[in-house]
């Protein structure tokens, strides 16, 4: 898996998900290369309906020299659809792009960014649902146990939270 990875990384010119050329560029081109590829990645947002899947993407944009973005496409799939358009969205969310140095030689610039989505690992949190599911329970369980004072003994309430966080 990583020897793909390292493949698929040397074919693009890109280490660890960074937008790298595959050759060699000034500092300044480097920096700005690095800020944009940090400025995708604070876009992202995983799917609801991509809970459970997992997958590596990437993706290739054209910046103009204003920063506007020109074009866009995926240069791997996840596979999954709502992963890919994810992925897409993600850098629709960032324009406008910082733009590139003065010394940047042409009037586009590519840039390709990686990434890994994992749906597998999501602790979402409380929610309505979960409270109320919560909540249902712990009454259920008052009826069950004759000698449970009821759902409204807080102790009971606070110990079944500390327990149960989010699940």
């Amino acid at each position: 898996m990583q020897i793909k990875h390292l493949l698929i990384a040397g074919l693009f010119g890109l280490a660890l998900g960074a937008s790298v050329p595959a050759v060699a560029e000034s500092d300044t081109m480097a920096a700005w290369r690095k800020t944009v590829t940090q400025h995708v990645w604070r876009h992202r947002a995983f799917p609801p309906e991509a809970i459970g899947q997992k997958g590596d993407t990437g993706v290739t944009f054209v910046v103009d020299r204003s920063g506007k973005l020109i074009s866009n496409v995926l240069v791997e799939s996840t596979g999954f659809a709502p992963l890919d358009a994810a992925t897409l969205a993600m850098v629709e969310r960032s324009v406008p792009f910082p733009k590139p140095p003065a010394e940047a030689k042409d009037d586009l610039q590519r840039v390709t960014v990686l990434m890994s989505f994992d749906g597998t690992r999501l602790n979402p949190g409380p929610s309505p649902e979960r409270e109320k599911l919560l909540k249902s329970w712990i009454e259920d369980q008052a009826r069950l146990n004759a000698k449970s004072p009821g759902p409204d003994d807080t102790k009971l309430n606070s110990m079944l939270r500390s327990i149960c966080r989010g699940c």
